[in-house]
């Protein structure tokens, strides 16, 4: 109310043109520039004045939610987990551990808390692959870059992993468990998989730590 009545007090009061005794005619649109060029220098200077100052808390606002936001809303991954028995398990995660700080240029969210990788590697799996259980050969993760594919652990859980999606696994031959743990994995469609796979070989497998990440 207070915003509406100084907005008020800032802008001239003009009587709609279209009430005259004369032919009808359609009301003129009158542009801002024409609307500023009748204030007085007084008016103009107060009504950039208060432009400037509501567009400055705005802004303040929009700064002040980004300090208060720890975290990305929703950086999602798939763990293929394994418990102490051996057998994996599928969970659907969301990352945690970012740090809002300066990376490349802007402040962004950031985690570089996992070790550092010691094997990268690009591949493409054929439509009509099927692998049967196995474990992966080192910690590591795998993005889908086009087509897809599923997995299933030795629970029976399944899922499908698309472009765009990435999956962490420690399913390793040396991982802790009772017994070696392993997945099935195939190509899923009639276009061929394209993965990129970070291997972090430094990093111990753990059972019975679900969305570690």
């Amino acid at each position: 109310m207070l915003r509406t009545r100084a907005a008020a007090s800032i802008l001239p009061s003009t009587r709609a043109s279209c009430f005259t005794s004369g032919p009808h005619r359609a009301p003129t649109a009158i542009s801002s520039r024409s609307v500023l060029r009748q204030l007085s220098p007084y008016k103009t200077r107060r009504i950039f004045l208060f432009s400037a100052s509501t567009l400055g808390l705005s802004t303040m606002a929009r700064a002040e939610n980004k300090d208060e936001q720890k975290e990305p809303e929703n950086f999602a991954y798939v763990h293929l987990w394994v418990d102490s028995e051996g057998e994996t398990h599928i969970k659907d995660a969301k990352m945690k551990g970012f740090e809002l700080k300066k990376y490349a240029a802007d402040p962004q969210f950031v985690k570089d808390d996992i070790e550092t990788p010691t094997k990268v590697v690009f591949t493409e799996l054929s439509p009509g692959i099927e692998q049967d259980f196995h474990p992966c050969p080192e910690v590591q993760f795998v993005a889908c870059l086009a087509g897809a594919w599923k997995i299933r652990t030795t629970d029976g859980a399944e899922r499908t992993m698309r472009a765009g999606e990435v999956l962490f696994q420690d399913d390793v031959e040396k991982s802790p468990a009772k017994k070696t743990p392993k997945h099935w994995s195939a190509v899923v469609g009639d276009q061929p998989c394209q993965q990129m796979v970070i291997q972090v070989g430094n990093r111990k497998p753990e059972v019975d730590k679900p969305g570690v990440l």
